[in-house]
Parts: structure tokens; sequence; C-alpha cells
């Protein structure tokens, strides 16, 4: 079977083969570029062979002590490099370069907007919605030089208010829950085998044509992959649904998530989790790796027009519409600043 195309995520608990399951892919080795920001990643290729990979770059060792900016502007050359010719781009783990994004987009503003909105806190929004554009054009570009594209991210601990919750979230930004075709969260077999299971946190699909031409959509995956016996990868278990899609039918108990699955799969916590979160803010503790942030200083409010003050007068126009309104007068504000100014005033 031919190997899956588009972005594939895949996240989940230490030492359940998320490398392994990258390298698995069904793509010669010769047709993979492998970026290696991860130092077990570096014992792998070893074993195989680095001449073995189409392109092997250790970003560990090449990056290594170099700022956010000059590590974006590193890796992004590399891509640009890229003839398009490969099977697969693997980046174990994603995390770094995303993150760097950030810097390219606050040191060249004028790449992705023309003007900024004056007010900080609307700005530092909009720069941020900036950088998850250029990850998702950066995703299209490395599909121009791979028809699949595996990201590999770790987990980490979830916070409310500086408080663990208890939780783990993959590492990553929300860009990857709507860019990719497949994202898979992997968990230990309970089985013992060292095939992990999978949970589906988005499910590949595929588009068909009716005898009356018309397009339907057919669910490959359910929402809990269980590898069965003689099945060596799982690959072998997603291959099994592509070619016996689930489509409606209904689950089998072990294709069902239990309780706890489902609130990772759910993004909500269990109940023990909520115990641990609600405990923890009732003693005023908080996470022993985050320290509280300092209270951050008023944002100074620029002096009001007549006709921007009666504006946000006008109680019964709604915050959505007041937004607007003192945009075309001007004046930059959020829906919660326009809330909060009339509160106080």
């Amino acid at each position: 079977m031919n190997p899956m195309t588009g972005v594939i995520h895949v996240t989940g608990e230490h030492d359940t083969g998320k490398t392994t399951f990258a390298l698995e892919c069904g793509v010669p080795a010769k047709q993979i570029v492998f970026f290696d920001d991860d130092v077990k990643g570096q014992a792998v290729v070893e074993d195989l062979g680095r001449d073995k990979f189409g392109v092997y770059l250790d970003l560990v060792q090449a990056g290594a002590g170099m700022p956010e900016l000059e590590f974006f502007t590193f890796v992004k050359e590399k891509i640009d490099s890229f003839p398009d010719r490969y099977g697969a781009i693997i980046f174990d783990p994603w995390t770094r370069f995303a993150k760097s994004m950030h810097s390219y987009v606050l040191t060249h503003p004028t790449e992705f907007r023309k003007n900024y909105a004056p007010m900080g806190s609307i700005k530092g929004a909009q720069q941020w919605q900036d950088t998850r554009r250029l990850e998702a054009e950066i995703l299209g570009l490395l599909l121009t030089k791979a028809p699949l594209v595996i990201l590999v991210s770790h987990l980490k601990s979830s916070y409310v208010n500086q408080v663990k919750t208890g939780k783990m979230e993959p590492d990553s930004s929300n860009t990857l829950e709507r860019v990719c075709r497949l994202r898979l969260w992997l968990r230990q077999n309970p089985s013992g085998s060292p095939v992990p299971i999978a949970l589906v946190l988005k499910r590949a699909d595929q588009k068909i044509l009716t005898d009356e031409g018309n397009i339907r959509t057919v669910s490959i995956l359910p929402r809990k992959l269980v590898p069965e016996a003689g099945e060596r990868s799982l690959w072998d278990t997603i291959n099994r649904y592509r070619e016996h899609p689930i489509d409606t039918r209904p689950c089998t108990e072990a294709e069902m998530p239990d309780s706890r699955e489902m609130a990772i799969l759910d993004g909500t916590l269990t109940e023990d989790q909520k115990f641990v979160m609600l405990e923890t803010l009732r003693l005023g503790l908080v996470g022993p790796d985050e320290e509280p942030e300092p209270p951050k200083p008023e944002t100074q409010q620029p002096e009001l027009t007549e006709a921007q003050r009666g504006i946000l007068e006008t109680r019964d126009m709604s915050p959505a519409d007041t937004v607007g309104q003192l945009q075309d007068v001007g004046l930059t504000m959020s829906i919660p600043e326009v809330v909060k100014w009339r509160r106080t005033q």
C-alpha cells in the first residue's frame, strides 16, 4: 500500500515510539529528509547509517547556542535548498523550529502587515496570529518538497493560573489542529507489546464520488487504534483501516476510548485531575517549575475624542459593534477593553 500523504502530527507519552512511528512511514530511507532535533534520534541514525537517508540534519549539534532568529533562518534556508524530489520529511521534534517563527515575525513585521494596532495587547495578538500563519505557510512549503510531512512533538504540563492541572497536552500550536490530515497521541500498549496504541486526535478521511457524481466523505479510522496480533507497527494497523475503513459502522469495544482517554481526546479533565487542580488552587500553590507572573502594568489609554467617547457611552450598542465603530474613528480597542471601560465609567 502506498504511504499516506499530507501533514501528520504524532505526540504522546515517553517511550511510546514516536520517532519509530515516523521512520516506519513506508517511504524508503533514501527518500526521507530527517530533521533531528532530539538527542536520541542520533542513535537510531547511527544504527541504520547516515548515508542510508536522503538527507539527515542533526539540529541538536548544528543549532547549538543559536538564538531563535538565527535558528529559524538556518532551518528555513535548508528547506528552501531542497529539490522537490523526496518522499517524506520528518521533523523530530517540530517544537523548537515552530517557536522560533515568532522571532522572525517580530523582526520582519512589514512582511506580514502594513500596520499593526497601536494598542500593545492587540498588537501582540496580531503578531501571534501572523506567527501561526507563517507556520501554516512553511508547512505548505514542506509539502512542495515531499508529499508526506510528519511532525513529532512531546507532551507538556497543562497549567491554569500557574497551577498544574495534572493534565498533559501536546507541545505544539493550534496551527497543527487546523492543517494536519491526521493527528495521533501514542500510549503504552496495556498488553505489554512494544507496538503502541494510539488515540486519534484528528481522523483521516477520504473523499469518494457516488454513482450520481456527488462527493461523500468516508471516515477511515476510529478514535482509538489497537494493533491486532501479527501487526508489528502501528502503520500496519492504520493500513488495515485504510483497506477497510470504519466509515459509519459502530465501534468495537477495543476501538472505544475509556474515560481517561476520552478526556485526552476532548481536552477535558478527569475527576481526579479536577480534584488535584481545585485543591492546589484552594491552597494557593503554584507548579514547581512555574513562577507566578508579576502583575502587568495598566496600559495607558489614549485621550478620547468626543466621537470616540460618544460611541463608548452608547451602552445599548454591543461590544462587538462598538469595536467596529471605534475603528472607524481611529481608535482600536478589544471587546474586553470596551467592557472594562464601561464598567469603570
